[in-house]
């Protein structure tokens, strides 16, 4: 009887020494994941002569078989009962090492997915679950080795291989088996999860394209295999097949009657599919260029061209000399690659795609960005999906987002949310919308205006485009961190790593990681302050945003107000404004009137409105015996202003008018904050903080009853409270962001839905506060935190 472990030592077969190239890459799997093992590999001729050699009785019985699959079911079978280890099939992949699939026991045998015992074949025969010996592992010598081959031999003549050699027979022969109790004996059958855990079906239907679905499967798995089957299948037929079905919505905003200006199928057109012009801006990041050429080069599309604008330094200007020569050297010799070098600096990345459009020769255009990844299939699958659907223009509802890090445990991956992906866009040239000239945000009135005008196809296929956050991307980190949380499917750790190495079977992911390690360019900034890099949370857009201010005897402040928010380094297009006037004694309602037209010209939707609530103090608004009353009113203000203009926009930002100075890029590094409610730090013009609304508890979270004037806590300061000139600033002025329980309304951003939920500011005492700081205890009430950027100052006028 045999004892000890399963011998470390791998087997697999194949014709002869030229393993096709698909099936490399599954040979390495098992070599690299097991480095303890030794490896050996045979050919039919090597088989031959083991068999001539060691099992001359069965030599018959093997050379009378007529198909050769039947021939290699003996061998391995014979191979391990000579020398145990670890058979498997060429067309399965190890996924991780076989150790603790092996450790304690002398024979294992996986169960094939139970689809499978659905199929005609084993419905005939009754098999519900069928044995496979596409892997198998054993002791040298184990008993169940020669009452299977004396199966085998009476199974000699049966017609079909499954019966004779294959699953069926080693089915039968397990379900006849008595191992008894002698030590060693034993059969482990392990579950579909561990060595199968995909069906043909998934395989052959491309369903394993779906790189969430992958994932899924194969958490448990030591192997999958890929039922190639090779003895029966065309060499055409085998590799990673693309999805059969993809799912894609369509909307047509064209008139009725208009025809679609497509054609039925890319096969169809006369002359052959048509020429895809793919545009590539570029600043030439180290390495990357090269990258997104390579996958250029590389896609199945026949009829397409590159079109690269570079407005990089000139040579000899720093490395850019160097950089343009590297690009150079890629594209010669290819007559669908053109190089257009753009003079001078400062052109937004808007007017740069534009000149890569008015280059472009193609029928259809597609944006192709410098520093992703393409899938070798995406502009195959995009000009497909885009002319059965008959329409103008396709993108992609998900794409994958990849996090690269340094560190291997800390990279992320994702499939991201449902959105039109603007980067993602192939087009008909004829309706191309110009892009605005922004710095950033550019695709995204594009993108709306072919919504409006033509008819477009939304498909869901994510691993066509991977998008990678390297860290010097249009958009800052802050940006993409907020995909995260509503990604559609998320891996991390492990399961990234394991996603990732899937990938790279189509993509140049380590070539990618090789490139990140030279140093890549800043990120472009605004003319005003480098800091406009940081993104808002919708990646590749500029969300709209809608910017409202209460105004009371406002006049005096109000060139200034609207001079900083002409400074705002957001897009105006993206910007509406609201204000609403109550109690003014000195024209301020007038005076906005008459400027109606100028701020609708710049921005998308001003509305201005007007309610007198007949408050008109004598003295100062900030005395004690008033703030009941005055912040009831502000209260009112504020919810009656936002029911009456807010519409589709997805953030407030509510603004002081009495405000004297604030950075260009303020309402983008709030945005980049990623979180639902966040203020910056409201100081007066000696730095003094003014804004004492904002403010965290004292750790035990709890006012003293005797500040509590007409219902609302009113303490001295610094009694009970922190408030932000008590938080330092280490991390830079961004990076410092702390809970807070009360929030300011000097500039507070909100994200819409939680106005829209219900979030408002309390007219009356809530836990004890109101207004402003009401609404952060409403929004702590409905689990939301508020939040504080301490180092982020903007200036509200002296009393």
């Amino acid at each position: 009887m045999p004892t000890g472990p399963i011998p470390r030592l791998i087997h697999q077969t194949w014709k002869n020494d030229e393993v096709p190239p698909e099936f490399r890459p599954l040979q390495r799997s098992w070599i690299e994941r097991n480095p303890g093992f030794a490896y050996r590999f045979w050919t039919d001729d090597d088989i031959a002569r083991f068999i001539a050699s060691e099992h001359p009785a069965l030599l018959p019985v093997f050379q009378g078989y007529a198909d050769p699959i039947a021939r290699i079911d003996l061998a391995r079978y014979l191979i391990l009962r000579r020398f145990g280890g670890v058979y498997a099939d060429l067309d399965c992949e190890c996924l991780r090492p076989l150790d603790g699939l092996l450790d304690g026991h002398g024979f294992v045998v996986g169960v094939e997915p139970e689809a499978h015992g659905a199929l005609e074949k084993a419905v005939q025969r009754g098999l519900s679950r069928i044995l496979c010996p596409s892997f198998l592992a054993s002791v040298p010598g184990h008993p169940f080795w020669d009452h299977l081959l004396a199966r085998l031999v009476e199974a000699r003549h049966c017609p079909d291989v499954l019966d004779a050699t294959g699953p069926f027979l080693l089915t039968r022969a397990h379900a006849s088996y008595a191992a008894g109790q002698e030590a060693g004996a034993a059969v482990t059958v392990v579950a579909p999860e561990l060595l199968y855990p995909v069906t043909k079906d998934d395989c052959w239907s491309g369903r394993l394209f779906d790189l969430a679905f992958w994932e899924q499967a194969t958490r448990q798995a030591y192997a999958v295999h890929y039922w190639e089957g090779t003895w029966f299948r065309t060499d055409s037929d085998r590799g990673l097949r693309l999805p059969r079905q993809i799912t894609g919505t369509v909307t047509d905003a064209r008139p009725q009657g208009t025809e679609a200006g497509a054609e039925a199928a890319p096969s169809a057109a006369a002359g052959g599919p048509p020429l895809i012009s793919c545009l590539m801006v570029t600043k030439l990041r180290s390495g990357l260029v090269e990258l997104a050429i390579d996958s250029f080069v590389r896609q199945t599309y026949a009829n397409r061209e590159l079109v690269i604008v570079c407005d990089a330094p000139v040579p000899g200007e720093d490395a850019g000399g160097d950089a343009l020569d590297r690009v150079a050297r890629a594209v010669a010799g290819r007559t669908n690659i053109r190089l257009i070098r753009v003079e001078g600096p400062g052109r937004t990345l808007g007017e740069l795609r534009n000149i890569a459009v008015d280059h472009a020769a193609g029928r259809y255009v597609c944006q192709w960005d410098d520093d992703d990844l393409y899938d070798p299939c995406r502009l195959e699958y995009q000009h497909l999906m885009l002319s059965r659907a008959g329409a103008q223009a396709c993108l992609l509802g998900r794409w994958m987002i990849w996090w690269p890090a340094e560190d291997p445990d800390a990279e992320r991956l994702a499939v991201s949310c449902e959105r039109d992906w603007e980067g993602s866009l192939l087009c008909e040239r004829a309706v191309m919308p110009r892009y605005p000239h922004l710095r950033r945000g550019e695709d995204t009135p594009v993108i709306e205006q072919l919504r409006r005008s033509v008819r477009v196809v939304r498909m869901d296929l994510p691993r066509l485009y991977t998008y990678v956050a390297h860290g010097a991307n249009t958009f800052g980190a802050g940006h993409f961190d907020a995909h995260w949380p509503l990604a559609t499917a998320r891996f991390s750790g492990e399961r990234c790593r394991a996603v990732l190495e899937e990938m790279a079977k189509r993509l140049p992911v380590e070539a990618y990681r090789h490139a990140l390690a030279a140093p890549l360019p800043a990120a472009p900034s605004s003319p005003a302050s480098a800091s406009a890099s940081a993104a808002p949370v919708a990646m590749g857009t500029v969300p709209k945003v809608l910017v409202l201010t209460p105004v009371k005897d406002a006049r005096p402040h109000l060139p200034r107000y609207l001079e900083l928010l002409a400074r705002l380094d957001h897009d105006p297009a993206r910007l509406s404004l609201g204000f609403l006037d109550s109690d003014s004694r000195d024209g301020t309602h007038d005076w906005l009137a008459a400027r109606l037209p100028e701020l609708r010209d710049r921005y998308r939707r001003v509305t201005l409105l007007r309610h007198d609530y007949g408050f008109l103090p004598d003295g100062p608004r900030w005395a004690p015996a008033i703030q009941r009353r005055r912040r009831e009113i502000l209260a009112r203000s504020r919810n009656r202003l936002l029911a009456g203009t807010l519409e589709d926009e997805a953030w407030v930002l509510w603004l002081d008018a009495d405000l004297v100075d604030y950075p260009p890029d303020l309402l983008t590094r709030l945005l980049a904050a990623g979180r639902d409610i966040v203020v910056p730090h409201c100081v007066l013009p000696d730095g003094r903080t003014f804004d004492l609304n904002s403010f965290r508890l004292d750790p035990d979270g709890e006012e003293d009853p005797r500040h509590r004037v007409d219902g609302i806590f009113q303490p001295p300061r610094g009694v009970g409270r922190r408030y932000l000139d008590d938080f330092p600033v280490t991390g830079g002025p961004d990076q410092d962001i702390v809970p807070v329980d009360g929030v300011g309304g000097a500039a507070l951003l909100v994200r819409a839905d939680l106005h829209r939920e219900g979030l408002c500011f309390p007219p009356f005492s809530h836990r004890g506060y109101i207004e402003t700081e009401g609404l952060a205890m409403m929004a702590r009430d409905m689990g939301v935190t508020s939040w504080a950027l301490p180092g982020l100052r903007i200036v509200h006028a002296d009393r």
